[in-house]
């Protein structure tokens, strides 16, 4: 329901705020770009969303994407998984041992064969496709979050 001009007058003005700073704490950590905001209820509840689909992910053997250039589609994996902030970095090291986001481009590089393994090894998982789709779920929803924050930050929307 739109405000009355009556109700506007009454309520508080909110300083404005940049709308970049919520966008990076959302990123860095879900949620924290809503309490930057003054929205600590909700971004405490979109942290625990977040973290718990992340959780489920990982400990149903989710796999953490990396870009092949055979396969165009693993970019936007890669940039979905990403999207979940900082703490994406558990699942790479789970995956693979180390930080990777990139197949090695010659197929007879040892690195290669070896993070193929590591994959191969999870996927033999009954749980492995729900794993990877927890991961994926939790960066789309992150990246739904930044994107709150800022129109909130923006004065679109309360």
């Amino acid at each position: 329901m739109p405000e009355s001009p009556f109700d506007q007058i009454l309520s508080p003005m909110r300083p404005p705020v940049s709308p970049w700073m919520p966008c990076l704490l959302a990123w860095v950590l879900p949620g924290l770009g809503h309490i930057y905001l003054g929205k600590k209820q909700t971004g405490l509840v979109f942290l625990a969303v977040v973290l718990a689909t992340f959780a489920l992910g990982i400990s149903s053997n989710g796999t953490a994407a990396l870009i092949d250039s055979r396969q165009p589609l693993t970019v936007l994996a890669t940039f979905d998984n990403l999207a979940v902030g900082p703490i994406e970095a558990i699942s790479r090291f789970i995956t693979y041992r180390r930080f990777v986001y990139r197949l090695p481009e010659d197929e007879t590089d040892p690195q290669q064969a070896e993070l193929n393994e590591k994959v191969r090894q999870r996927i033999r998982s009954v749980t492995y496709e729900y794993g990877n789709t927890f991961l994926l779920t939790a960066g789309l929803m992150n990246m739904l979050l930044i994107l709150d924050a800022f129109d909130i930050a923006k004065g679109r929307k309360d």
